[in-house]
């Protein structure tokens, strides 16, 4: 569906930035409006894509009472493409960064329309030491594609997140146990990653596992700099149950999840996504529940 820029659209500081604050708008940008007056927007990675998706609504009313009463969106559409970041940026990266920092920090999509530089960083030494080098890394790529660059800015690299797959068998009925769980692998998250990084917490809708994550985390009634999410994930009802789930389970270990954990009952006991992440490579952690 095409969409368009109307006279108000280009005003972003009015209307986004505050809307969704500094660090989304870094990686999160409007694209325009379709004939549904829905807003497309387009994020720098799968992680922003999850976020955006969970903060739909909520994102919704606050453009909305910005814009009031110019216009009035009706939801947020977000594209599957993450933003034309120039193929020589990617290619040329180490030279651009500097080999030490290559792995560390990694450019995403052009925010701003196409001004702006969006990385990702794997740590807040990363981060720092990436934002020191900026404008030697700005003219670097200035140099690289010429005159036609217009790329003048340097978004501060937001950190990568922590991803971890939860499943649970359907015979785990235990709140509290499951509960424990998911504050040890926060607490371990934080120790491992530190508190910077934002702890998402990927899973189905079909068990009673998959909806103590959800309440649980919507219960803490956390700060808006603590970052922890839940991102249920439903099969498609289009397909065979089994099939859809299957598609589903695919869908959220081919995203390359940090680890995932199988609450189960019984030693024996493997649960389908426990066995995709496993073939694919993804660490698992099994916990046994009595």
């Amino acid at each position: 569906m095409p969409v368009t820029q109307p006279e108000w659209f280009s005003d972003l500081d009015a209307w986004w930035s505050p809307a969704v604050g500094e660090d989304v708008a870094r990686h999160v940008e409007p694209v325009g409006i379709d004939d549904h007056i829905r807003l497309h927007v387009r994020c720098s990675s799968s992680a922003w894509r999850t976020q955006t998706r969970l903060l739909g609504t909520s994102l919704t009313a606050r453009v909305n009472e910005l814009l009031a009463p110019k216009t009035k969106i009706t939801g947020i559409v977000i594209q599957a493409a993450s933003g034309a970041l120039p193929q020589v940026i990617r290619d040329r990266w180490p030279d651009i960064v500097g080999e030490d920092l290559a792995d560390q920090v990694e450019p995403t999509m052009l925010g701003a329309q196409g001004q702006e530089l969006c990385t990702l960083a794997v740590s807040a030494e990363a981060r720092d030491e990436a934002g020191r080098r900026a404008p030697e890394i700005l003219a670097r790529i200035r140099e690289l594609i010429g005159e036609g660059c217009a790329i003048t800015r340097w978004s501060p690299s937001s950190l990568l997140p922590v991803v971890v797959l939860v499943t649970g068998s359907p015979e785990v009925t235990d709140r509290q146990a499951v509960e424990d769980v998911l504050l040890q692998i926060w607490h371990d998250t934080v120790q491992v990653a530190g508190t910077e990084h934002t702890l998402i917490l990927e899973h189905g809708c079909e068990t009673a596992v998959d909806r103590f994550v959800s309440e649980w985390v919507g219960r803490l009634e956390l700060p808006d700099d603590v970052g922890l999410i839940s991102a249920p994930m439903a099969a498609d009802t289009a397909h065979h149950y089994d099939q859809a789930a299957r598609l589903r389970d695919q869908q959220l270990t081919a995203r390359r999840p940090d680890l995932c954990v199988a609450i189960v009952r019984h030693a024996s006991e493997v649960l389908p996504l426990e066995k995709q992440a496993s073939a694919a490579g993804i660490p698992v952690q099994r916990v046994l529940l009595p």
